[in-house]
């Protein structure tokens, strides 16, 4: 039997090695003709490995090419050299064109891949009519020296607080007319009022417009508004849902007035220089970065017996000042009474302070009322910079910031992968080279290494979670990061100034992203070079443009009671609107 077996294998191996053999020379006699076909063909196919890499190498730069002529700036005008003679025919409107394709090019398209927008209600709507912001504590004066510029008695008075809500006042040409609130949120005249509609009913029924049929000695030119606000007082008891006792964010409208004035007086009662809480809120939060618009003004100063009384009250209200706009040097203090209360107080009292140079003050201060149209671009140019450089600092720091969590991840990711995968690794090579008991063993020796895993790939997860929460306590050190580079020969205090009021935003956008820091949308390096490209090009063709409003309006015109200024000849060129 075992010799049949081994002669069967023998014959069986030998029947075999024919089959082989001839199965080749099948596969043989099949492949040369294919072979000889390739060969035939072999220019052909040359030709089509060179024509198909030339329509991939031809596809490549046509992507390359549609990529940086997505990068490249695309302006709906031509910057011009208005500094060596070209000439704009109408620079107000070149002016709000240039700002309006900065706002939708620049910096919308960033911001709405931001968490929240932040950026979304500093943005300006045309057209918008110059705007004074008076701001103060409530009885500092405020109704009284709007009444004496309008040259008629519109605004209620007195020692307590006699108005509860924003007042617009406007000169009219020709009658009284009041407008409420809902009314003047679709104000055409005034597009940005429109955005007044997110706080709500509560302040629509405290919003209202009055324009006026004013006298014609009256100091109050046309298109110019003057914005009244309530008093600023403090209630015994705050709760969040107050909204500080207003029923709306007082401090956000506030904000919301500032950043679009141009010019914003902030009034103090000697009895109470700047020491209620409304109004320190109002300082740090509302006003913040906005102090280059800045009127301080220590009114009824003549209601002091004495200059050691002056003195106390000057000094209070500059300690006071101090403690929230972070310089070192105090800020001009215009000291001044209202006209009119010399006149009534002097029969009682003799005033030993000097009421003529308070009344300079005053003058100084109206002076500044009446130049706040001619200063009316350039506060919106400097608004749309400020944004600009604003935006371009948040990209720079949460830049900085997702790189070192992308990174951390990235090593997390590494040394998880190889405390796992190594001992993995090993455990499959000694289970298939040496095991030889049940395969059950093997199988649940992977199932607990699996939940192993998981587990170590969850705790990977919370630390990477608690280093996110660490960057954002940790902000200052990015920002000086993404700036060491201008922080080499200068202190660049201007940055650091800016960081303070980006800080929060940034800080904000962080604690907002729903899943992970990592996952927040990137701000490439060629949007924050555009950003830079226009700062540099644009802003600066902005400035010439309000140079030459500015020397329109200088010129003499035939004004109209009621419209904008008369065309002017400027360069050559006609501007303005009649």
């Amino acid at each position: 039997d075992g010799r049949g077996l081994r002669t069967d294998g023998g014959q069986g191996c030998g029947s075999s090695r024919p089959a082989r053999q001839q199965g080749r020379a099948m596969a043989s006699s099949r492949l040369g003709p294919l072979l000889e076909q390739l060969k035939a063909q072999k220019g052909k196919l040359a030709a089509a490995v060179a024509g198909a890499t030339l329509i991939a190498g031809a596809g490549g730069v046509y992507l390359h090419w549609r990529h940086s002529r997505r990068r490249t700036l695309k302006r709906p005008f031509v910057i011009k050299d208005l500094a060596n003679g070209e000439s704009v025919e109408d620079p107000q409107a070149e002016l709000t064109k240039v700002v309006s394709w900065l706002q939708d090019a620049i910096i919308r398209p960033i911001d709405a891949r931001l968490p929240g927008r932040p950026f979304e209600h500093d943005l300006l709507a045309f057209p918008f009519t110059p705007m004074v912001v008076v701001v103060g504590n409530h009885s500092a004066g405020k109704s009284t020296f709007i009444n004496d510029l309008l040259g008629l008695k519109m605004q209620e008075t007195g020692v307590a607080p006699t108005d509860d809500g924003f007042t617009v006042l406007q000169r009219h040409p020709t009658r009284d007319e009041i407008e409420d609130g809902p009314t003047l949120l679709s104000c055409p005249e005034n597009r940005p009022f429109k955005e007044l509609q997110r706080f709500g009913q509560p302040f629509w029924g405290h919003f209202r417009r009055k324009r006026l049929l004013l006298p014609e000695n009256t100091m109050m030119p046309y298109g110019l508004q003057i914005v009244d606000t309530p008093g600023m007082i403090d209630m015994p008891v705050k709760t969040e849902h107050m909204a500080g006792g207003r029923g709306y964010n007082f401090i956000e409208v506030v904000r919301w007035f500032a950043k679009r004035a141009d010019l914003i007086l902030l009034l103090f009662d000697p009895d109470r220089p700047g020491t209620t809480g409304e109004s320190l809120d109002v300082l740090t939060r509302s006003l913040a970065g906005l102090d280059h618009k800045f009127v301080i003004i220590l009114n009824k100063v003549d209601q002091l017996d004495s200059s050691v009384d002056f003195a106390r009250a000057y000094g209070t209200l500059g300690w006071a000042l101090s403690k929230v706009i972070p310089r070192k040097d105090i800020p001009l203090i215009y000291t001044m009474f209202n006209a009119g209360a010399e006149v009534e107080g002097a029969p009682l009292r003799e005033h030993t302070l000097p009421l003529e140079a308070f009344r300079k003050k005053r003058r100084e201060v109206v002076a500044e009322v009446l130049r706040a149209k001619s200063r009316h671009f350039d506060n919106v140019i400097t608004s749309t910079e400020d944004t600009m450089r604003q935006l371009q600092m948040v990209a720079q720091v949460l830049g900085a910031v997702q790189r070192r969590i992308r990174t951390q991840y990235k090593e997390a990711a590494i040394w998880g992968l190889l405390a796992l995968g190594t001992p993995a690794l090993l455990a499959a090579k000694m289970f298939y080279d040496k095991w030889t008991g049940t395969r059950w063993v093997p199988a649940a020796f992977g199932t607990g290494y699996a939940c192993l895993g998981f587990g170590i790939q969850r705790l990977l997860r919370e630390y990477c979670r608690q280093f996110e929460r660490l960057q954002v306590a940790d902000l200052d050190s990015y920002f000086e990061e993404a700036y060491a580079w201008y922080f080499i020969h200068v202190d660049a205090e201007d940055l650091r100034v800016r960081w303070a009021t980006v800080r929060p935003r940034v800080a904000s956008l962080l604690r907002a992203a729903s899943s992970s820091l990592a996952v927040l949308p990137e701000i490439p390096a060629w949007e924050v070079a555009r950003i830079n490209e226009c700062l540099e090009k644009d802003i600066w063709y902005l400035r010439l443009l309000a140079k030459l409003l500015r020397g329109a309006d200088a010129l003499p015109a035939e004004a109209v009671p009621g419209t904008l200024p008369a065309r002017a000849e400027v360069n050559g060129k006609v501007s303005g609107k009649k």
